[in-house]
């Protein structure tokens, strides 16, 4: 298949294109730059220069892929704004397409579309609650399903890790470089962790499965504190824990009103990506995490 992937250099995306490689794909990424180009070219993607900001001179070259992963945000406070106006411009080209011509399109949510839930673990069941700064991603979500040449597939990934990249990266880094490991709003919050390895091979999965419609979790394990995750990186580094809470408000003025998401307790289940997919994660325990996350921070 000819897939084209926005995102590429991101956690998500860069797993996504890896795997996509690996098993005979062809695999066009959005350049936003030189430095971009040149990592999805080492990958062994062909890059293709745009951005989101701008997406008027690349969704037409999109839609002649076989398949679209969109797997990319800006993470600025314009966010919704940027989705909304490339999720517009790309249906309205996809007007022009054949009544026959139906594209497999996966569209990257997240678990902060899911309210708190710190005991029952979160399913496909579950009403949506968003954090207000990614409630956009519903319209999006719902405009792209409508469109009859797209075959929608809606995927909900945990706090996403891989070697040296995501939340438990960072826990690394923070205590390595400050001796403590910020944690925003509340050490016994209840996070789901999902390897980007193992969330890229669900991505293939789905690809392969073309549902429309579909919604699909995304999770190696139900949950883990953050109180937990940290203890296990301190004993992993071999340094002395300490731990500072940092309160919700500090948080959004230092990076963003975004990261409230980081103090949202949720447990969650992946049961139909499971079931209807086959996918078995290969990290599927907060240890086995940690120590894939870290790697290559010994």
């Amino acid at each position: 298949m000819r897939i084209f992937v926005t995102g590429g250099t991101g956690l998500v995306g860069m797993a996504v294109v890896t795997a996509l490689l690996a098993k005979g794909n062809e695999v066009t990424t959005l350049a936003r730059s030189e430095a971009s180009e040149a990592i999805q070219r080492a990958l062994g993607a062909t890059p293709l220069p745009g951005s989101l900001t701008d997406p008027t001179s690349w969704v037409e070259k999109a839609l002649e892929h076989d398949a679209i992963i969109h797997a990319a945000a800006t993470f600025e406070s314009d966010m919704g704004d940027v989705d909304h106006n490339l999720v517009s411009q790309l249906l309205e080209k996809a007007k022009d397409l054949p009544q026959e011509r139906k594209i497999p399109f996966i569209y990257t949510g997240g678990c902060w579309l899911y309210p708190e839930s710190p005991v029952i673990p979160l399913t496909e069941r579950h009403v949506l609650d968003p954090l207000p700064e990614f409630e956009w991603m519903l319209d999006s979500i719902e405009q792209l399903h409508a469109c009859p040449n797209i075959l929608l597939t809606v995927v909900h990934p945990a706090q996403v890790v891989s070697p040296s990249r995501g939340l438990i990266a960072g826990y690394a880094q923070d205590l390595k470089a400050n001796g403590h490991i910020t944690i925003i709003g509340d050490a016994e919050t209840q996070i789901p962790f999902v390897q980007a390895g193992d969330l890229a091979e669900l991505y293939c999965r789905a690809l392969e499965h073309q549902g429309d419609g579909l919604l699909l979790n995304a999770t190696a394990m139900k949950s883990a504190t953050a109180r937990e995750t940290a203890t296990l990186v301190a004993q992993t580094l071999n340094l002395p824990l300490e731990i500072s809470v940092q309160s919700v408000r500090d948080a959004q003025e230092e990076r963003g009103n975004w990261v409230a998401g980081y103090a949202r307790s949720q447990r969650m289940e992946a049961d139909r990506a499971r079931d209807l997919l086959g996918w078995e994660p290969e990290y599927t325990t907060i240890e086995e995490l940690v120590a894939n996350s870290l790697q290559d921070m010994m």
